[in-house]
């Protein structure tokens, strides 16, 4: 659409003044990402969806890297070599407060073509690593530029559905990250066992680079504000008006951006109570994916005397249970939905969102105590892999539990309450495998893996408390308040309300 066509859907009594003309998409707006062909969305989503795997697969990798490095290092431990893979994960928390700004203002696109060329090259010096400070230095780097990759995909999923129809794509998703935390370990200690620790990077490296042409070739913008923001430009310079795009979240410099972006998820994480419990619950349950992909080939190599490869391929255990999760969210979670919004004429309570990880949390603490009570020599291998598919169901319910809940509920900010629980769940996450395996050996597995057990059941009980009193923790909240009177009595799908300032 050229943008002096725009003219003919805006409303004439606000062109016939002098004052900001609002630009938005018109019904059925050719250029509006939700109005685009079916084609069009799913190959759009599929390069989404690609990023996500390999963004997630790059993270879960490193693992396997750790023991045939130590081989020609013997002088590095084990937990030293762990702290490349910490400051990748903590970065993938961290640097959304730096980069938020820069994705929010440039769109989509720009930031994933230039982001994964990045993340691609980052791969040389760690497949050419003389010591392990470069392999630390490389991925701290690296994890800084891919902090934008899982945001940006969630955000596509957000662009190309409406919300009464995205929570299946968004659990797909979440599967392509838990597909990638299990096939990333698995596919890395084969490689590793085989041909070496360096090609593991080296193969990443040539799979980055096919992701980072599908992002240059295959994906267009489809951040609706930023689209209009560049009709707004147009118009401006062809009718000397002012045009503006209405929700667009604007600030006087980059500065204020800047400190924005920065405070505004740590105030959520320290100040509302919601985003608090649902944090500390899905960075525990992350801290527990990375735990198992570093422990579980040391678990079954020392129980059962598997290689590194057969221990790595158990972790496809892992997959069978997202899997099975995500057709129960398919069945079960999405039918209840459903019916809440025909019950609630189109408007349905966030906490619908929680129902399946209400059973989920307390599935995941009983898989977590059964697995290490069965992984003895004296019981088949094939037992406690059943039990890792167990603790992945209800693993895989918490995590996209969390995403749903925190976006319906804050609306306009869910990025900031999203940031909040990222910043926590990837810094557990990297931290959980330093003390991992130590843990595993000194206390023993059955005895490690209750602790675990009692925590993930001590925190099983959060999402039971948010269904029953959910309503009024969120009346208590400024901004969950602000978004449930700005949304009225129907779920809107677009024009986005105003946006109140909240820092």
């Amino acid at each position: 659409m050229q943008a002096t066509e725009i003219h003919t859907h805006q409303d004439k009594a606000e062109l016939a003044g002098d004052g900001p003309v609002p630009v938005a998409f018109t019904p059925n707006d050719p250029e509006n990402p939700i109005a685009w062909s079916e084609a069009k969305r799913w190959r759009v989503l599929f390069v989404a969806l690609t990023v996500s795997y390999t963004s997630a697969f790059n993270a879960a990798a490193n693992g396997a890297v750790s023991s045939g490095f130590r081989k020609e290092h013997p002088d590095v431990s084990a937990t030293v070599f762990q702290c490349s893979s910490l400051v990748y994960l903590a970065m993938l928390g961290i640097g959304p407060l730096i980069l938020a700004p820069v994705s929010e203002t440039f769109g989509r696109r720009p930031m994933l073509a230039s982001l994964t060329l990045l993340i691609t090259l980052l791969f040389l010096p760690q497949a050419l690593a003389p010591n392990v400070i470069s392999i630390i230095i490389s991925r701290l780097v690296q994890g800084t530029f891919a902090c934008i990759e899982g945001p940006i995909a969630a955000g596509v999923v957000a662009d190309l559905t409406t919300k009464s129809n995205r929570g299946i794509m968004m659990s797909t998703f979440v599967l392509a990250i838990f597909t990638a935390n299990s096939t990333g370990p698995l596919c890395a200690n084969w490689v590793a066992q085989e041909i070496g620790w360096r090609w593991v990077y080296w193969i990443q490296m040539m799979s980055n680079g096919v992701c980072w042409l599908l992002c240059l070739f295959f994906f267009p913008e489809t951040r609706g504000e930023v689209i209009l923001g560049k009709r707004a430009k147009a118009l401006e310079a062809s009718t000397g008006r002012s045009h503006y795009v209405n929700g667009l979240d604007v600030h006087e410099s980059w500065a204020t951006a800047f400190r924005i972006s920065c405070t505004r998820p740590l105030n959520f994480l320290f100040c509302e109570s919601i985003v608090t419990a649902l944090s500390l619950w899905v960075g525990f349950a992350w801290g527990v994916v990375f735990l198992f992909t570093s422990t579980t080939s040391h678990i079954f190599q020392k129980q059962y005397g598997f290689t590194q490869g057969q221990g790595g391929t158990v972790l496809i255990s892992s997959f069978i249970g997202a899997f099975i999760s995500w057709c129960l969210n398919a069945t079960v979670q999405e039918r209840l939905y459903q019916r809440a919004l025909v019950q609630g004429a189109g408007k349905a309570q966030p906490e619908v969102r929680l129902y399946s990880s209400a059973v989920g949390g307390i599935v995941f603490a009983v898989g977590l105590f059964c697995f290490g009570w069965t992984a003895r020599p004296w019981i088949h291998w094939i037992v406690p892999s059943i039990f890792i598919v167990v603790v992945n169901v209800g693993l895989f319910s918490v995590y996209l539990a969390t995403y749903s809940y925190l976006g319906d509920t804050y609306e306009s900010f869910s990025s900031s309450a999203q940031a909040a629980q990222s910043l926590l769940r990837n810094i557990l996450g990297g931290c959980f495998p330093l003390f991992s395996t130590v843990m595993y050996d000194k206390l023993t597995f059955p005895i490690a893996s209750t602790v675990l057990g009692g925590i993930a059941s001590f925190f099983a009980i959060i999402p039971w408390i948010i269904i029953f009193y959910g309503p009024a923790l969120r009346a208590r909240s400024s901004v969950a308040k602000a978004m449930e009177l700005a949304e009225g009595t129907t779920l809107r799908d677009e024009p986005e309300p105003e946006m109140v300032h909240v820092v």
